[in-house]
């Protein structure tokens, strides 16, 4: 280092020699300069009395130290000088999870970490705590149950599966009772407390960040449960590219090691959505629906949110959020119907619908019809159609009471949006088996085809719903002597493939 520093200085100060003008001195102040012979200009800039630069000194190179290991160092694995006998003992104070983690570390590991012995002790621990015996599962009685006489890994497996099952079947076992007046699981708001189960909405911006918001409050009824969000910072609705609800499985403000599982419910992509739904409006606040029974909120003047909200309906309600993923929803198995095809003309009777109109506050309306016709002609196509109220029925057309109001609150700020409600419904087959079941915020809007009706002569208003599976249409009058709503009609129309 300190000879490249000399080289350098000296290189420096041959260039500056190399460029300094040199300077002719004078005999006093007052003497003019003397002026060379033959008249000629001066040469500034040129020394006559120059030394030659001596050499650069020569560079040295210091050759790197060569590190050499100790002699005593080697390479050899231990472990493998160990008979297996030590190594199992060792194993033997691991647990479940230790044990399976360290079967990935070399080949001798991996044959001692599966060890028959090591995993029936394990099993039979687990098992004691629960004051069971254990036994395996799918295999004959003349098989012994003797650790070394089963095949590898089979108590492991075993294990993990009573470790992974355990949990699920309690609360499938306690979602077996069904409720006959609902055709929904007695148990299904019980079973989401002792899960601690809560919902998140996560907002992905088109800028590719994310924000997470935390359920606010939460109202439920025999058939569906409506979610709010209304505290944080939000954005701009034209900011936000997608809204994903997810199921988060125990709280998320819980101080554990390992993050709560999230199971995605649905996903709605804001920024590809020509047109909004609208739905109603008040001095404050503008509602607007989008996929998935998720309603939002905007400020008047601002379109910032103010609040979100989303009602879900009990149909698998804890499988969707518990057993989806981060990406991808939760898939049902898809039961066979008991009438896999209506022919046309056919009439099949024996279905049950079940109408609920409410808010987050109290019940509007709630209505149950049963048996309904499922009938399928020529003009319907691929869709059967129920009608449990229309204008020459001779079931009494039920009033609502009250009106239909949608009321909201973000902080100390509330207000009410007129015509706007939440709507679920519930359509069971003659066995009681949900068929087609929706639960999602409805506006009440003038309707354009009027229902002939002996009875009730008023402003007819008409709500409507509409998704791949099927659609509904509810009619509505206004009794202005009465100041009361009646259900005149309701049609509903549901794909072949559902029935």
């Amino acid at each position: 280092m300190a000879t490249g520093r000399g080289r350098f200085l000296l290189s420096l100060r041959q260039g500056l020699e190399r460029t300094q003008p040199c300077r002719h001195e004078g005999n006093s102040r007052g003497n003019k300069k003397k002026k060379p012979a033959g008249g000629g200009r001066s040469r500034r800039g040129r020394c006559e009395n120059t030394k030659p630069a001596p050499p650069p000194p020569p560079v040295v190179y210091c050759p790197a130290p060569s590190w050499s290991l100790p002699a005593s160092f080697s390479s050899e694995n231990y472990f493998k000088r160990l008979p297996p006998e030590i190594i199992l003992k060792i194993f033997s104070y691991l647990d479940a999870a230790s044990l399976f983690s360290v079967g990935f570390v070399s080949q001798q590991f991996h044959e001692l970490a599966n060890d028959n012995v090591i995993w029936y002790e394990l099993y039979s621990f687990e098992m004691g705590r629960r004051k069971r015996r254990p036994r395996l599962r799918g295999m004959p009685d003349s098989v012994s149950t003797d650790a070394q006489d089963v095949p590898a890994s089979v108590w492991k497996k075993l294990l993990f599966s009573e470790m992974g099952c355990h949990k699920d079947a309690v609360w499938k076992k306690q979602l077996r009772n069904v409720n006959l007046n609902t055709g929904m699981p007695e148990q299904t708001e019980q079973v989401l407390r002792s899960l601690r189960v809560v919902w998140e909405i996560t907002l992905t911006f088109k800028r590719g960040k994310q924000r997470v918001y935390e359920q606010s409050r939460s109202f439920s009824t025999d058939s569906s449960v409506t979610v709010c969000w209304s505290a944080g910072v939000w954005p701009r609705i034209h900011h936000v590219y997608s809204m994903e609800l997810h199921g988060v499985l125990g709280s998320p403000s819980s101080k554990t090691a390992t993050p709560p599982w999230r199971s995605l419910i649905s996903k709605t992509v804001v920024s590809r959505i020509v047109r909004w739904k609208y739905m109603g409006t008040d001095s404050l606040v503008k509602l607007v629906q989008f996929d998935g029974g998720i309603t939002v909120g905007i400020w008047r003047g601002t379109w910032i949110i103010a609040f979100i909200m989303a009602t879900l309906h009990f149909h698998r309600l804890v499988e969707r959020s518990v057993l989806g993923s981060l990406f991808c929803p939760y898939r049902p198995e898809e039961f066979t119907p008991l009438h896999s095809d209506v022919p046309l003309g056919f009439s099949v009777r024996g279905y049950t619908v079940l109408l609920l109109l409410h808010n987050s506050v109290r019940r509007i309306m709630q209505c149950r019809y049963s048996p309904v016709p499922c009938t399928r002609d020529e003009h319907h196509g691929e869709f059967v159609q129920l009608r449990p109220v229309h204008g020459g029925t001779s079931q009494k057309h039920p009033p609502i009471s009250g009106r239909i109001s949608f009321p909201w609150k973000v902080g100390e700020l509330q207000g009410d949006i007129k015509n706007c409600c939440v709507m679920t419904v519930s359509v069971l087959d003659e066995a009681l088996r949900p068929v087609w079941c929706i639960s999602s915020s409805a506006a009440v809007f003038p309707s354009h085809s009027r229902v002939v009706s002996e009875t009730y002569d008023g402003e007819q208003l008409a709500l409507r719903y509409d998704d791949p599976d099927g659609k509904l249409k509810m009619t509505l009058v206004w009794m202005q002597d009465l100041q009361l709503y009646f259900l005149i009609g309701l049609n509903i129309r549901i794909r072949v493939r559902k029935v």
